[in-house]
């Protein structure tokens, strides 16, 4: 990545939203958004459902670098989450760290300067690019669950915090599964903070992703039924 990303989510549009903290706290604190970036750049991770495998996926993939972001480079990392059900387990299982609650789904309306919910619907498992990403998840061997409501596509952002807040970079989730790639999220943040990502820590991530897609053009069969997420 040469040149920095072009964000089509517009910075006004996330900067008042309204979060929930409510985990591991004794009594739920509402706050602003931009409280998240007010003293480091964040990399927010706008989650479809808790439970959802997909989701558990990104978050591993990236907390196997967290030394990196947080340490080395001084960001922040938190994820978005729109239904309480099951945040406890997800932040305990997979992300080991700070989980919000919007109750409004406001991150996932802003997205992509939408302005509205962008809700995939069934005809998604008819998309190869859903399969892909569907046995991509089953051979990482990491599950989940199929409660709550897992039609609304999240996505990433990462938001500085210099000349008081910028989007520098978004990834909208497309499909069921479509998860931001790590080696990008990596060099985004590294041009963003100017602190550089080790060749070793690049080949990680691409070594994962490499991983990831071998399993995919294998050619091995996938005997379980696509998830039925339900409302």
């Amino acid at each position: 990545m040469s040149a920095k990303p072009t964000a089509r989510t517009s910075y006004d549009q996330i900067r008042s939203i309204q979060l929930v903290d409510f985990l591991d706290i004794p009594t739920e604190r509402t706050f602003e958004a931009s409280e998240l970036w007010k003293d480091k750049p964040v990399i927010i991770v706008v989650i479809r459902r808790p439970g959802c495998q997909f989701c558990r996926e990104e978050a591993t993939a990236l907390s196997s670098h967290r030394d990196i972001i947080e340490s080395t480079m001084g960001m922040r990392m938190v994820c978005i989450v729109r239904e309480k059900l099951g945040a406890d387990l997800f932040q305990s299982e997979a992300w080991k760290r700070q989980v919000y609650f919007d109750p409004e789904g406001a991150f996932y309306k802003a997205l992509g300067g939408h302005n509205k919910l962008r809700v995939a619907r069934w005809e998604t498992l008819i998309k190869p690019s859903f399969w892909k990403h569907f046995v991509r998840n089953k051979r990482s061997g990491i599950g989940g669950n199929f409660v709550g409501d897992g039609s609304v596509l999240g996505g990433l952002l990462i938001v500085d915090n210099k000349n008081n807040g910028s989007i520098f970079y978004e990834y909208e989730e497309k499909v069921w599964g479509d998860i931001a790639p790590v080696e990008e999220v990596l060099q985004a943040a590294s041009q963003l903070t100017g602190v550089p990502v080790s060749p070793e820590d690049i080949k990680k991530a691409q070594d994962q992703s490499k991983a990831h897609k071998d399993k995919v053009e294998s050619g091995a069969t996938c005997d379980l039924v696509p998830p039925q997420e339900t409302k």
